[in-house]
């Protein structure tokens, strides 16, 4: 059993279940310092589509392979508590490249926000933005100052093009059709060597200015495809009772062999030593293929299985291996901290909704922020054969909105804020979930009933959250929905 520095800058035990036993007995578990540097630091943000919390080695699957992953974790900086701004991948996408929460840009969700029958909505959602628009300043175009040449390869999902939001290079994929293109390659390998190419032509001894590759890989959503002779592989292999798909741990290993051949090439141009690299994900796994027992749910829901995400931090010699922060961290950080690696300065009259977390690679225990939000007011139906735990059978998710305070999280559900005359009531029905995360990290004790004053508490901080930034709420009522309670 290790030991970890938690939010209030006290000790407690560190669950096994987190971490490979290379991990627990790596040194000292806190967050360490990053030495200074002169020269501005590559940025490779390695975004993997759909891999959830427990989908790799270093966070405890025994099922899927992860060795290259694992070996980087290891050798860097795990975050135990690291969200995704959303539960699926256009709005995460969003926040995390425009440093915002969804109501400033307006990307909620991906396509329609009415998903599921009509009959079984309550509510009209708010209508979705499938595109940030360009007065939002991006990552790239933030660091553009510092003399930083960048490249979005991969997944896009957020509108206009990459050239036209900063990025120097954009080379999107194939979309989801499938995970091989028209010349038969695995669309993860060939998006890998687009990037080892970016990363050879823009060699900083060469240019004489600093790269941030933004390689955002299509594995492993779905169609859930992969080579045939890794597919045998884990054919072979035993799994669990949650983690056995062996199409979908072949996606996950040929995740890994990228990350490796990544890394090989920074390596073996001297690079490591003054590049950044993170790994993350943009949501929790798919339902149906995989797993994150002990966390509630998966991609779709706002409960912990559909937003907290492995990530780690790897930069030699700046970060001491085997480190582990277990403060809970946000995509829409990430912008911040680049910004001040890079030197730069916060792009004038813009909003940025992170913080950054460099204090936390220096060895701070906590970036003493009060609190993080989501906002959803739409609506994602169920999944056939869904394995995870949903709020009801029909919807992944309704309109809802969220708030993680501490240890503490709340939930509040829109649908049941009845409208009675114009004026809103709370009724006795569910319509918050409050959790305490340190002791039920499952989410399967609502104390909304019990915890009375803490409930107020969050509920305040959320509802007055929510004016500052102008988040619509969904308030009109679906003409129709079939009320079965009546």
């Amino acid at each position: 059993m290790g030991i970890l520095i938690n939010s209030e800058n006290t000790m407690r035990p560190f669950h096994p279940f987190i971490l490979v036993s290379l991990l627990l007995t790596a040194g000292a578990f806190s967050c360490n310092k990053v030495s200074k540097n002169k020269a501005k630091p590559n940025i490779v943000f390695l975004f993997i589509d759909d891999l959830g919390w427990k989908d790799v080695g270093f966070m405890g699957s025994e099922y899927y392979e992860t060795p290259a992953i694992d070996q980087l974790a290891k050798n860097g900086m795990v975050f135990t508590q690291a969200y995704a701004n959303a539960a699926n991948c256009a709005p995460t996408r969003a926040c995390l490249l425009s440093g915002q929460y969804s109501p400033r840009h307006g990307v909620y969700t991906v396509a329609r926000p009415d998903r599921g029958d009509p009959k079984d909505r309550r509510l009209i959602p708010i209508p979705n933005s499938r595109t940030v628009p360009l007065e939002h300043v991006m990552i790239s175009e933030a660091l553009k100052p510092a003399g930083y040449r960048s490249a979005a390869i991969g997944k896009w999902n957020v509108g206009n093009s990459p050239e036209k939001q900063g990025f120097d290079l954009g080379i999107p994929g194939s979309g989801f059709q499938g995970h091989f293109n028209e010349e038969g390659e695995y669309l993860t390998d060939y998006l890998t060597d687009q990037a080892v190419a970016f990363i050879k032509d823009n060699h900083p001894m060469d240019t004489g200015d600093p790269f941030f590759l933004y390689l955002a890989h299509y594995a492993v959503h779905t169609p859930i495809q992969a080579k045939d002779s890794l597919i045998d592989k884990y054919q072979e292999k035993q799994g669990s009772r949650y983690q056995n798909n062996p199409t979908y741990a072949a996606m996950i290993e040929s995740v890994d062999q990228s990350v490796a051949k990544i890394n090989a090439t920074l390596e073996e141009l001297g690079l490591t030593e003054n590049t950044l690299l993170v790994f993350f994900s943009d949501n929790g796994g798919h339902g149906t293929y995989t797993s994150q027992k002990p966390l509630r749910g998966g991609k779709g829901m706002f409960y912990e299985g559909g937003i907290r995400e492995p990530m780690f931090v790897y930069w030699p010699g700046q970060i001491k291996a085997g480190t582990v922060c277990e403060e809970p961290v946000i995509g829409t950080d990430f912008y911040p901290t680049f910004l001040e690696l890079a030197g730069v300065d916060q792009p004038t009259d813009y909003v940025l909704d992170g913080r950054s977390i460099v204090p936390l690679l220096k060895g701070e225990a906590s970036l003493k922020r009060e609190a993080i939000f989501w906002h959803f007011p739409a609506y994602l139906n169920a999944y056939q054969g869904m394995k995870e735990e949903s709020r009801d059978t029909v919807f992944r998710t309704r309109p809802v909105s969220i708030i993680r305070k501490g240890e503490w999280k709340l939930l509040q559900f829109h649908e049941e804020w009845v409208l009675d005359g114009g004026q809103e009531k709370l009724p006795d029905n569910n319509a918050v979930e409050l959790y305490n995360l340190s002791s039920d990290l499952g989410e399967t004790k609502n104390l909304a009933a019990v915890e009375i004053g803490k409930r107020e508490e969050l509920l305040d901080d959320l509802i007055k959250w929510q004016k500052d930034i102008d988040a619509p709420i969904p308030r009109e009522m679906n003409p129709k929905y079939e009320d079965k309670i009546k």
